[in-house]
């Protein structure tokens, strides 16, 4: 028999989901956490207040509580993926990479989310792998799932401290979803950062081209 070389992909499985799964996504989900308790500590916290920051959020919005809570569980379980294997790791697997995910590979962690989510979590609902990806940055006409999934990561932000945005983005929810993630989208936008992702760009243009 011919021996399968091992791929870049299956060095990344066996060094961060090295775990049994149960079928049983939160479950699965603390496993693998725990399994990279070492250089990961945060993971688990962050990944529980963000999931139940999103629940907290689809039921005051009326939306699915149970879709929210999924994709708060898992949008930075990308991010086990260590800096520099994931361009090479996003062009093995065929995710398009764009030239500021190239420079700044962080910005990739939302693609492998979701690309996780559904190859080794089995979460195949399309709504919640969008929101999963694009959890970062947004892009133009988000649905409400991914305003949602978005805004409880920045709630629970994994920042020391108090978010400096936070006051003004509770004020903002108070209005209407909508009016929070296009608080957000400016805030992000006009904050010092390394490169301004495209989908962040579109947003933020879109957003502010309806006023």
């Amino acid at each position: 028999h011919e021996v399968k070389e091992m791929t870049l992909y299956d060095d990344v499985k066996n060094s961060y989901f090295n775990v049994s799964l149960t079928g049983d996504l939160f479950e699965d989900v603390k496993r693998v956490c725990d399994a990279n308790q070492a250089t990961h500590a945060y993971l688990w916290g962050h990944l529980l207040d963000v999931a139940n920051e999103a629940k907290s959020l689809a039921k005051r919005f009326g939306l699915d509580e149970a879709a929210a809570f999924t994709g708060g569980l898992l949008h930075d379980i990308g991010g086990l993926v260590p800096e520099q294997q994931r361009v090479p790791l996003a062009e093995e697997l065929g995710i398009d990479v764009l030239p500021e995910e190239r420079l700044v590979p962080m910005l990739l962690h939302g693609k492998f989310s979701a690309y996780f989510a559904k190859d080794i979590f089995g979460v195949t609902t399309p709504e919640i792998l969008s929101a999963i990806t694009y959890h970062t940055t947004l892009h133009v006409n988000p649905t409400d799932l991914e305003k949602i999934v978005c805004l409880a990561d920045k709630v629970k932000w994994d920042g020391e401290g108090v978010p400096p945005y936070l006051s003004e983005l509770i004020l903002a929810f108070d209005q209407t979803l909508d009016a929070a993630a296009k608080f957000f989208t400016a805030y992000l936008y006009d904050s010092n950062l390394l490169v301004v992702h495209p989908w962040l760009s579109e947003a933020h243009d879109d957003y502010f081209a309806k006023q």
